[in-house]
């Protein structure tokens, strides 16, 4: 889900789209700012020296169904950054949708968040989520693939036994490379290896390499970012992890029963960067992803692999400052 799709004269625009769906009245907040610099930066532009003026839903003009789709889904970011939800901005979002002839479920779940329906947003979040998770595992494995989801998620039975060894045997490799630090996760964590009891299906075990590939720990603020980093990464639909995430760690919905819901988690800067981040990867680390050649590899090598760009404030990787000079 590459974020930075927009022609360049849409580009005003967009940011006066974001900037509505944010806040369509009043100065915008710090964190509302700084959704739009770093949107900015990451479509290329300069930050900002003031406020977009707000813009009204017939003066919006981008071309393209796609750009079209992608516009809707940014702007429901912006409204999923307040707490409560604004009506004006969820106002503005589905007037917005109906201009460019688009809809993403995203618009039906802030509606009923809107609303006080948790169990409705819970209900809408999870079908999005769970039609992808088993999709994905019944193309790796079939029928068995779709029931060890089921087994590993609600009963915390160990699945995909014949694989364990493979994953506990990464703790030999030497220190650095990207199997010894993602042993090294897991077990710091305490998290089950695909096999383990209460592990995580070998299908969905994408989820916790790429926290490793990434970078970003298994805490609330790390898990939006990782949501994120696979939602850019997704080729297909990837916004059902963003949504999850941002519902779960910051609008407080408990939507998994994996851990407890908690609020105030979604940066912006950290968010968006995320998510361009991983639209940048050259390989889809959410579907079918082998990553079985990566675990060998020195974890800067690994992620030099993929075409994975510094976090915000990270300094480039070693190697790019040795070609550089």
């Amino acid at each position: 889900m590459d974020i930075n799709v927009f022609l360049p004269h849409e580009l005003d625009t967009v940011m006066r789209v974001l900037r509505t769906a944010l806040n369509p009245q009043g100065a915008l907040d710090p964190d509302e700012r700084t959704f739009l610099d770093t949107y900015a930066r990451v479509a290329g532009r300069d930050p900002l020296r003031a406020d977009p003026p707000p813009i009204a839903p017939e003066e919006v003009v981008v071309t393209g169904p796609h750009r079209r789709k992608r516009l809707v889904q940014l702007s429901a970011l912006a409204v999923l950054l307040a707490r409560p939800v604004r009506p004006q901005s969820m106002a503005f979002l589905k007037q917005l949708a109906v201009r460019l002839g688009t809809h993403d479920a995203v618009i039906d779940v802030i509606d009923a968040l809107s609303k006080g329906r948790h169990l409705q947003v819970r209900l809408l979040a999870m079908r999005r989520v769970m039609r992808v998770l088993l999709k994905e595992a019944y193309l790796a494995e079939g029928l068995m693939g779709v029931l060890r989801v089921f087994a590993a998620m609600w009963l915390k039975a160990p699945v995909n036994k014949n694989r364990l060894w493979n994953y506990k045997r990464l703790g030999l490799l030497p220190e650095g490379t990207l199997g010894r630090e993602y042993w090294s996760f897991m077990t710091r964590e305490g998290f089950g290896f695909p096999g383990d009891v209460a592990g995580i299906p070998a299908s969905i075990s994408y989820h916790d390499v790429a926290h490793v590939l990434a970078g970003h720990g298994a805490t609330p603020l790390g898990e939006v970012q990782q949501a994120c980093f696979q939602t850019g990464s997704r080729r297909e639909d990837g916004f059902f992890f963003v949504q999850m995430a941002i519902l779960h760690f910051h609008q407080g919905v408990k939507v998994t029963p994996a851990t407890d819901a908690v609020t105030g988690q979604f940066r912006p800067d950290l968010a968006l960067w995320a998510i361009h981040r991983g639209a940048q990867c050259n390989v889809d680390v959410t579907h079918q992803w082998n990553y079985w050649p990566l675990m060998t590899l020195p974890l800067e090598e690994a992620r030099a692999r993929v075409s994975l760009l510094p976090k915000l404030g990270d300094p480039p990787p070693w190697s790019a400052l040795r070609t550089a000079a």
